[in-house]
């Protein structure tokens, strides 16, 4: 299972997104980093079809833009960045949502992530990392192809955020996963493949062992170190002294 697309978007007059190019297979998770403003939030919402763009997603050759909106939900899922839950639905109703255009399977979504056992308790309950792994189980009872997640492990403690990092590990065997990653260190750590973006435009792809911290250096304007520390890839940057004059 592979997918391509080539995205260009505007709103009004200003140019957000010009001619990112993305591929992804199965077995493989990408992560899309770069800093604020560069795109990122946008590129997943008009792959998944909420925005409007110009160019094309293709799943093994069929544009999934082109298609009404309860055929492309059987094809590709949007999970958005977490916000807390304004109403008292059960764990088991709130993830029930995912699947009204589709049929997929709540209860073994709800397993995935842990929660089955609690599903008739308010999703009010919840804690942030709960609330996300209850927002990724919507997007598995959906049960499309393609999973897009904004910002996943945002706002969340360094356990949840690690069990969210796991689970999409896993979830890559079966289903094309592609994540917008702010914490560049669990970019290096999981991601298969990444995408850089900046100003709208991809500057830079490849894998974790091949990121230069040059590039990094150019785009954030920090001073960037990638070392390897008992097998993982880390990152240390710092802002240097020129830009320590700016602050």
């Amino acid at each position: 299972m592979r997918l391509e697309s080539k995205i260009s978007f505007s709103y009004g007059r200003q140019e957000v997104l010009r001619g990112v190019e993305i591929e992804a297979e199965r077995g493989e998770l990408l992560a899309v980093i770069g800093p604020n403003g560069a795109g990122k939030s946008t590129l997943l919402k008009c792959m998944a079809g909420i925005l409007k763009p110009s160019g094309y997603v293709k799943l093994d050759g069929k544009d999934i833009l082109r298609m009404k909106p309860g055929e492309r939900a059987k094809m590709i899922t949007y999970v958005p960045q977490s916000s807390l839950p304004e109403f008292a639905f059960t764990i088991e109703e709130f993830v029930e949502m995912g699947t009204y255009k589709t049929r997929g399977n709540v209860e073994n979504a709800l397993k995935r992530v842990g929660l089955w056992e609690r599903r008739k308790e308010p999703v009010t309950n919840l804690s942030g990392g709960e609330y996300q792994l209850a927002l990724i189980a919507r997007a598995l009872a959906q049960g499309s192809d393609v999973i897009l997640l904004d910002e996943p492990t945002s706002h969340l403690d360094i356990n949840h955020a690690l069990r969210i990092m796991e689970l999409l590990k896993e979830l890559r065997e079966s289903k094309i996963v592609i994540a917008v990653l702010h914490d560049l260190n669990l970019a290096l750590r999981y991601a298969d493949m990444m995408v850089l973006l900046h100003r709208g435009e991809k500057v830079w792809e490849g894998t974790p062992e091949d990121l230069n911290p040059a590039v990094l250096e150019e785009v954030y304007s920090v001073k960037a170190k990638i070392l390897n520390v008992s097998g993982e890839l880390t990152l240390i940057a710092s802002l240097g002294l020129r830009n320590l004059a700016k602050v």
